[in-house]
This record gives C-alpha cells, sequence and structure tokens, in this order.
C-alpha cells in the first residue's frame, strides 16, 4: 500500500463528458483512472509497448495495470467529498451540520438562514485550499486560406488551476493498494518518483511530479454499525452481472456481504439500514487501444450505505477493505470508499503551517494569506485601505462595515470571526504591511495565470 502525493506544475484538464455546446468542464480532483492511465503511458515510455518487451515485463505490465492494484483518486488539499447524507446551511454562513446516518433529525431541521439541505457528492474545497479554481481557455483552429476558425474545431476548455489560495503549487492525495503480491521489480517502479502528465491536453497542461511512499495502516474505528461513504462511483452489480438495483436492500446486503466474506474476520452483513445513493452512467477511453470503455451505471461519489454487522468487522477487514474499494474496475479508482462509525464533520481550520516557515512569524504576511484564501483577495486589497487610512487618523475607531458588504455573505464562520479579530486587534503597521503583502500576492496570481 503506497500513499501517493501529486504536486500540480501546470493546470490539469480533467475533462468531463462535454454538454452540448457548453465549455468543457473540469472535475476539482484527480480520478484513479487518470492516475493509472498517466503511470502505464511511463511505464510505455521507459520500457516499450507490452506487446514488443519480454514476457517479464510483459507480466509485470499486467501485475501493474491489469490485475489487482487499485488505483484510488487523488483529492487536493483542503478538499473533500461532501456525503448525501449530510444537510447543511444551503448558503453556508452557520456552521450547523447534520449527518443523517447518525443524527437523529427531525423533518423542521434548519438553521437561522432556512431549512438545510443535503450535499450532492461534489467535490469541495475549505477555504484554505480554494483560492480560483477553474481556468479558462479557447482553442481554435485557424483555416489559413480564409484567415478564420475553422468549422466544429473551436471549443472552451477549463482546467483546475496548479496554485491554491497561498500561491502554492496544489498537492493532491490518494492511494495505491496491491491486492496480490507484486514483483520486487514492479514494486520499486511503483514506489519510485517521476513526473507525469494527467488529464488532456499534455503539451500545455498537466505537469506533476509523482512522489509515494510506503502507507503506514491505521487501522478505523469498528462498530456493529458501520457507514460506508463513496470517494468514487461504484459499480455495484447482481450474479447475472447486470447493474444492482440498491433500492432492493435484500440483494444489497448479499452483494456487500459477499465483498466482506474473503477480508479477515467472521463479521456478515445482516441489514443495509439504510441508504442515500444517486446513480449516474460512467465510461471512460482507452488510450491504448483508442476506444471508448464500456459505459456503466454506477452508484455516484458521496453516496453512503449504512450497514448492520452481527459483530462489528475486525479493524484489519475494514483496513483491507477501505483499501481495495467494492465493485467493478477497482483498478481504475471506481469503488473507493472510507468506513465510519461517526457522524460527519466539516473541517472549518485552515491548513497548518509548516513549522519553520517565515510566514508563520509575520502576522502580516499570515494576515494576507487569509484575506487572499477567501477568494477576495484583490477586492480586500482596494477596500481595506480606506479601513487602514481612517484608522490611522483615528486610532480609537474601529469598526466591522466592511465585512456587512453584500459581496462577502458567504465567508465561513471561521474566515468572519479571524477577519474580525484582526480588524479589531491588530496594530495599524501590521495592517499596513498585510495589505502590501496581498497586493504582492495577487500580482503574483495574476502574473501566473497570465503565463499558464
Amino acid at each position: 500500500m503506497l500513499d501517493v502525493q501529486v504536486t500540480a506544475h501546470q493546470p490539469l484538464a480533467l475533462g468531463v463528458r462535454p454538454a452540448g455546446s457548453a465549455p468543457v468542464p473540469t472535475r476539482l480532483h484527480v480520478p484513479g483512472s487518470v492516475l493509472r492511465g498517466a503511470l502505464a503511458a511511463a511505464w510505455i515510455a521507459e520500457h516499450g509497448l507490452p506487446a514488443k518487451v519480454s514476457a517479464a515485463q510483459r507480466q509485470e505490465f499486467i501485475a501493474l495495470f491489469e490485475s489487482d492494484v487499485s488505483y484510488g483518486p487523488l483529492f487536493a488539499t483542503g478538499s473533500q467529498v461532501v456525503p448525501l447524507s449530510v444537510l447543511r446551511c444551503k448558503y453556508r454562513q452557520c456552521p450547523s451540520v447534520i449527518d443523517e446516518a447518525f443524527n437523529e433529525v427531525r423533518a423542521e431541521a434548519s438553521c437561522s438562514c432556512g431549512p438545510l439541505v443535503p450535499g450532492r457528492g461534489e467535490v469541495e474545497f475549505t477555504s484554505s485550499g480554494a483560492g480560483q479554481l477553474v481556468a479558462q481557455s479557447t482553442h481554435l483552429q485557424i483555416d489559413d486560406a480564409r484567415q478564420v476558425a475553422e468549422g466544429g474545431l473551436l471549443f472552451t476548455r477549463r482546467a483546475l488551476t496548479h496554485r491554491d489560495a497561498s500561491g502554492a503549487e496544489r498537492t493532491f492525495h490518494g492511494r495505491i493498494t496491491a491486492g496480490g503480491e507484486l514483483s520486487d521489480g514492479a514494486a520499486r517502479w511503483l514506489a519510485r518518483s517521476r513526473r507525469l502528465r494527467l488529464g488532456g491536453r499534455r503539451g500545455t497542461s498537466g505537469a506533476v511530479t509523482y512522489t509515494p511512499r510506503t502507507a503506514k495502516a491505521v487501522p478505523p474505528k469498528t462498530d456493529r454499525r458501520i457507514a460506508l461513504r463513496l470517494n468514487a462511483p461504484a459499480i455495484l452489480t447482481d450474479p447475472a452481472g447486470l447493474p444492482l438495483d440498491i433500492a432492493d436492500h435484500d440483494s444489497l446486503r448479499a452483494a456487500l456481504d459477499a465483498e466482506f466474506a474473503p477480508l479477515p474476520g467472521s463479521a456478515r452483513v445482516t441489514a443495509v439500514e439504510r441508504v442515500w445513493a444517486r446513480r449516474e452512467w460512467v465510461g471512460g477511453w482507452h488510450a491504448a487501444s483508442r476506444l471508448p470503455k464500456p459505459v456503466e451505471l454506477a452508484v455516484s461519489a458521496g453516496s453512503v450505505l449504512l450497514l448492520c454487522f452481527d459483530q462489528p468487522p475486525t479493524p484489519d477487514a475494514l483496513l483491507a477493505l477501505t483499501g481495495r474499494g467494492i465493485g467493478l474496475r477497482r483498478s481504475e479508482g471506481f469503488g473507493a470508499l472510507e468506513a465510519a462509525t461517526t457522524a460527519w464533520m466539516h473541517p472549518l481550520e485552515p491548513e497548518p503551517v509548516a513549522a519553520g516557515e517565515d510566514r508563520a512569524s509575520d502576522p502580516a504576511e499570515t494576515y494576507a494569506r487569509l484575506l487572499l484564501s477567501t477568494g477576495h483577495g484583490a477586492w480586500f486589497a482596494d477596500n481595506l485601505r480606506p479601513y487602514v487610512e481612517e484608522l490611522a487618523a483615528h486610532p480609537g475607531i474601529r469598526h466591522l462595515g466592511v465585512l456587512e458588504r453584500p459581496r462577502l455573505r458567504r465567508l465561513t464562520p471561521y474566515e468572519r470571526e479571524a477577519i474580525t479579530a484582526m480588524l479589531l486587534n491588530a496594530p495599524v503597521d501590521i495592517l499596513d504591511r498585510t495589505l502590501a503583502t496581498l497586493h504582492a500576492l495577487n500580482r503574483l496570481l495574476e502574473k501566473e495565470s497570465a503565463q499558464s
């Protein structure tokens, strides 16, 4: 089992199937199939096509990419999939979070802003990992004779930016799990750092550094009542190979019990207590053969399956299940999940600052990065200047009117509290240096965006 970190050096065009004439969208995470394809391309670049190498090397390729090695999805630092069982404030103004899988919920559950709404299973970023998420670019081919764009070759593509709110290169984290024993050569190759190209438009985007390290096995907590939260779509089938009807809890229980059967321990699934799920069609593209992959009906990411057992599964069994996933096509990242025995909590804290970094000792740098992380860095740089000038002229007068502007209505509770403390307590000279630092960070991000 390997913990994988991918550091992006260019925007990532992680395309989703286009809908009509709309711009080609992008995912906000790296699917396991994209990581697997990039590593397979790197192996072929080093050794040659599997059909033209030695039998031993061909077996190594099959063991790595066509066998029991599961390539899980990679999520950027500060992002997560919000489960469908979670109820939250519709406008994200209140910290109220209720996980229906573990909390009793009344029909009128609400907050001060209105009724609570369920999560949608989408990848969301916290303030510390957000910033500008998507860059948009137009691609065309010019007809030399007419000097106009050729018909059907003008399109707009979106890509996930490679820098986070602080201006640092965005990092993604995931896991690769081998279901069986790999040869020494295959294991060493997979555990070696290298440069890769992820996603589409690889000539101008997708450059990353792949850094694996041996994972520390931390067995999850166990109980007789466990929620399986999908981090990727899962392709579940009945014994005949047809898509499983997730509304049929008896069939779903039998399928999940079969997933636990080969794992350590003797716990059996006695009931599927409740399901929060959506369905979607999943497919893909096989780059080697240049053919589309089968399109299949899957249970969407963010779905939650609440299971009851005759006895608590062993921690090793849960660790094995979360490593291998459930359903078909697990080597492509489908079926990746996590097991939980407690309610889901939304992280409100900012990303920790590594010890020894300069920004940890300079409050102006810390404040500037806090303002930048809200996604309104340029706006704060302009609109806080009058506040600082007024404070310099009248040191005893501090107010928070700037935080009541409509533009800031979606600040998270943590962001609003931290900025309030800054405006009420920071000395004038610190605030002045904060704005200067914020201007410099904004210029850096604009320059990086123009270059990409």
